[in-house]
């Protein structure tokens, strides 16, 4: 039988799941530009990547105002700033929660990936300033070896790093929210009960979070 990982690895196999992920995320952003046109104000918003979009938020939060999922599997910071129109800033959200980069985390540093970031929320400044940010820490992933599919490149020790320079972006209308830990076994990994392979959540993952996020609603 072939090795997993050797498989995923593999030039011509990581060459067609790049071509369909970016299939995928081009579905789901021009999804997005159709929908923000029917969205209603006021709102709040949650965008980032693969772990937002699989944020069952309408199922685990309460608010009064209507809730938006904007996440994309796959998508780094770099993208969500490309694309921050459909993502955010069309849907004039009175409030956004952003959780952006540990897929910049395979190919580029922490400061880097907090650079860009910044942008982001300089731009949702800009052009909302009435707006509410807030911006989660990156989550813990767990690198035991029975997550086979755990993601290569990225480790705890860069996260850390990452969260570190994120939290230092925090200021008046930006809000840091530090659930990293909250995440954590007692090795400092993530939980093995609170993940599905390493590095998405469970429901009961979802479910701590969302008890630090309905508090802001």
């Amino acid at each position: 039988m072939t090795d997993f990982q050797v498989l995923y690895q593999k030039s011509d196999v990581k060459e067609f799941r790049a071509y369909v992920l970016k299939d995928q995320q081009e579905q789901l952003w021009e999804k997005y530009a159709a929908l923000n046109k029917l969205a209603s104000q006021p709102n709040i918003v949650f965008a980032g990547d693969s772990i937002t979009e699989f944020f069952p938020v309408h199922e685990m939060l309460q608010s009064e105002l209507k809730l938006y999922n904007r996440g994309i599997h796959g998508i780094n910071s770099l993208q969500l700033l490309d694309h921050i129109d459909s993502q955010i800033l069309d849907l004039k959200p009175s409030k956004v929660f952003l959780l952006i980069g540990v897929n910049d985390l395979k190919n580029r540093q922490p400061e880097e990936i907090c650079e860009t970031v910044r942008e982001i929320i300089d731009k949702i400044q800009q052009k909302l300033p009435e707006t509410q940010i807030f911006l989660l820490s990156v989550f813990p992933m767990n690198e035991s070896p029975e997550f086979i599919r755990t993601p290569s490149l990225r480790s705890n020790k860069s996260i850390s790093i990452l969260n570190k320079s994120l939290s230092h972006l925090a200021s008046d209308k930006v809000k840091w929210l530090d659930v990293h830990d909250l995440l954590c076994d007692e090795s400092g990994q993530l939980c093995c009960d609170l993940t599905v392979d390493g590095l998405h959540l469970t429901i009961d993952g979802y479910t701590i979070i969302s008890k630090i996020i309905q508090q802001y609603l």
